[in-house]
């Protein structure tokens, strides 16, 4: 497996035992841009003082200066720094420390090498995302600390419970709510389930359970939540405003005999808009709001191994503004893109729930026409190159398209598929374009 946004990534490197330190290093500087390494947390801190550094990798337990106290020095002058925590101990302490901090990931050792990489892999990914919508949306950068600022404001939920009580809350869960005391919690809700949008984690515990023997709810969910991946134990929660924010939660039994149990809630709102926002610029055309060349790649993809599974027949059309540098060349590349969001927005309106329509490139647009036969995809494309000749632009006038069709055919790669797709959009050209060609 290949980690090319390592490359783009400064690394910290905190670890304390030489053997595992020197394991590991191996791998991070052969992958990483630049890599630091320090054997102890006050060394990492200067470091870290000294360097740009994009992630910190460190251990918990270390002379000196743990890794906690590390991680909450560096986030008073960087508090949105990546942190992985890669640790033998897994103390309950330790770990409400760490979702405290708000940290990336809180691994236990041995951890298998794969998995910190595509982890710190996914980390640059994001943070080469950020960068990038930095340089290019700047103008957002006054929303986004505002945002900021709000998020952060806000402090974990506690709640000690059985399930069926609730014997405590803290004044975060009150605030949250918008109520002064838990009676006023509990005449609006029967049990804490209840304040638990729906999701694949509530959803796993049979609904009457939840109703009838709330107590018994609480301990499959607790077993439920041990057996969970970290990045799947979110809740969604709607607060007293009815607004849905995202959380973490986390659950530690305080007393075995009465079945109490610390139930924590991590606002990860934040993280939530930030992955989806990165995830939206990876995949969405800029200009015209549909999917770019990327999002297709990789759709295409899947299509592509699913119809060696199935068998199914699978169709692609790119298609082609007529005459289009006659549009920037005679009223100017902002009537070009209005042209250009036009097209998009009458196609996305008109292809069916099943295709894929991107942006390829330029002018030229893509379509997947998936489970779909040649003959089909022919019809689907000339249909949709009447609704765009239908089009007038009030400055640039009637528009046109040209379109070349194929279907894949056994043994075809992506490269042969485009190719002949390609070759026909050419002959659609040298026809004299707004017509369908295929090969």
């Amino acid at each position: 497996m290949t980690y090319k946004y390592l490359k783009t990534a400064k690394i910290l490197y905190v670890e304390d035992d030489k053997k595992v330190r020197e394991g590991y290093t191996k791998t991070l500087n052969r992958c990483a841009k630049e890599l630091y390494v320090a054997d102890d947390g006050e060394a990492g801190l200067e470091l870290f003082k000294k360097l740009s550094i994009d992630i910190v990798v460190s251990d918990i337990k270390m002379p000196h200066m743990n890794g906690i106290d590390m991680a909450k020095a560096i986030m008073e002058t960087a508090p949105d720094i990546p942190i992985v925590f890669t640790t033998a101990h897994n103390e309950t302490s330790f770990l409400f420390e760490a979702i405290e901090l708000q940290v990336d990931a809180y691994i236990l050792k041995p951890v298998p090498i794969k998995t910190l990489m595509s982890k710190i892999n996914k980390i640059s990914k994001n943070i080469l995302l950020e960068k990038v919508n930095k340089m290019q949306h700047a103008e957002l950068q006054e929303q986004k600390n505002i945002l900021q600022n709000i998020i952060d404001s806000e402090k974990n939920m506690l709640i000690v419970t059985d399930f069926n009580n609730i014997s405590f809350v803290n004044n975060s869960f009150l605030d949250f709510f918008e109520i002064e005391i838990i009676e006023d919690f509990l005449k609006r809700y029967q049990t804490l389930f209840d304040i638990f949008k729906h999701n694949s984690l509530i959803n796993s515990i049979d609904a009457n359970i939840m109703k009838s023997d709330p107590a018994k709810a609480g301990r499959l969910f607790y077993e439920l939540l041990k057996n969970t991946d970290e990045a799947k134990r979110i809740v969604t929660i709607t607060d007293g405003l009815l607004k849905d924010k995202h959380y973490y939660i986390n659950t530690v039994i305080i007393n075995n005999n009465s079945n109490l149990y610390l139930v924590s809630l991590t606002d990860i709102t934040k993280i939530t808009i930030e992955k989806n926002d990165a995830e939206k610029k990876a995949y969405i055309d800029g200009l015209t709001g549909v999917y770019n060349r990327n999002k297709f790649e990789e759709v295409f993809s899947y299509e592509l191994l699913r119809k060696e599974r199935y068998s199914e027949p699978l169709s692609i059309a790119i298609l082609d503004i007529d005459h289009f540098k006659e549009f920037n060349d005679n009223y100017g590349h902002l009537i070009g893109d209005e042209v250009l969001v036009m097209i998009a927005d009458t196609l996305k309106r008109n292809i069916r729930k099943t295709d894929i329509f991107a942006r390829w490139g330029g002018e030229e647009f893509v379509i997947l026409f998936a489970e779909t036969t040649l003959e089909d995809a022919i019809k689907t494309s000339d249909l949709l190159r009447k609704k765009i000749e239908s089009l007038e632009h009030p400055i640039a006038g009637k528009i046109t398209i040209s379109f070349g069709v194929t279907e894949h055919r056994e043994k075809d790669t992506s490269i042969i598929l485009f190719k002949r797709c390609d070759e026909a959009l050419y002959m659609a050209k040298e026809a004299g374009r707004n017509c369908i060609k295929s090969l």
